[in-house]
């Protein structure tokens, strides 16, 4: 391949939609601006064809409706139109006839650095990653957003109320979450394995020579340092004023705005005991508090 790729591959709820926004505005990556392509994780079977192509139809028709709704349409420029037709590749075809390269026109001979951010491919086994790594190339810098698993789990599991609509109130989410994790549910499982650092790290850190694993909290608090350790793996140079703005001004807020159950967190903790430990070690006792 002709290009490089940024990718980050997680986790879920551990500032992954900050990571797409901070490489697109303060670096020279073209980060797709459909930030999950969850191209690899179908391709693989983890996510099923229907739901990539439901999926893709979602994002398209919230497009639709933005077109229809709009006073006046100066935002179709040419990003915008990369993002309405790989919604309509992912709604409409199947992942073994989509080239990963194409979803990225018509920018393929302005850009030659290329990327985007999907938590689930941070789930990939030693051979998903090399499969992976076959379409990507072995140049591609791999970037990991860990964050304690606790405040990750209680943060996932807010997204999830609010994306179903389910309207559970504080109280009510609470107690969700203490079924969940007594019956040891399937959604508690996914979020083990989006808990499971330790495993991504050694699984991508051994595959790609430009693999970074940083902290939440260091992304935050030291957005300098954080910027810099970006453009090293991504060879490339960052605006940290740009960076340093774009973190000011984010959007997503990841934290959990209803105060978690006492009884629910010290489940959460003992359960994920092993994990913290791990982020303690290899990153220091800020990440694991």
């Amino acid at each position: 391949m002709s290009h490089r790729f940024v990718i980050g591959i997680g986790s879920q709820r551990a500032a992954s939609t900050l990571l797409h926004r901070l490489i697109g505005e303060s670096t020279d990556v073209f980060m797709h601006p459909v930030k999950e392509l969850h191209y690899f994780d179908t391709l693989f079977g983890i996510r099923s064809q229907e739901a990539l192509n439901a999926y893709g139809l979602r994002q398209l028709g919230w497009e639709v409706d933005r077109i229809i709704s709009a006073s006046n349409l100066n935002f179709i420029s040419r990003c915008y139109k990369c993002r309405l037709r790989t919604t309509k590749i992912l709604a409409t075809q199947k992942v073994e006839e989509i080239g990963y390269l194409d979803l990225y026109r018509p920018f393929l001979k302005a850009r030659p650095v290329l990327g985007e951010v999907t938590p689930e491919y941070m789930l990939f086994d030693e051979e998903q990653v090399a499969r992976m790594r076959a379409v990507v190339g072995g140049d591609a810098a791999i970037i990991l957003v860990c964050r304690n698993p606790v405040k990750r789990l209680l943060s996932a599991a807010k997204l999830y109320n609010d994306y179903n609509k389910l309207r559970m109130n504080p109280t009510q989410l609470n107690d969700w979450l203490q079924r969940m994790i007594e019956q040891n549910s399937s959604w508690i499982q996914v979020q083990d394995r989006y808990n499971d650092y330790e495993r991504a790290i050694r699984v991508y850190s051994s595959a790609y020579p430009h693999f970074l694993a940083l902290t939440y909290e260091a992304l935050i608090n030291n957005p300098g340092e954080s910027a810099t350790r970006i453009a090293e793996v991504c060879r490339t140079t960052v605006d940290h004023h740009k960076f340093r703005e774009g973190l000011a001004t984010v959007w997503n807020s990841l934290g959990d705005e209803n105060t978690p159950d006492t009884a629910v967190t010290e489940s959460l903790s003992q359960r994920y005991n092993n994990q913290r430990e791990f982020l303690r070690q290899h990153f220091g006792a800020m990440a694991a508090t």
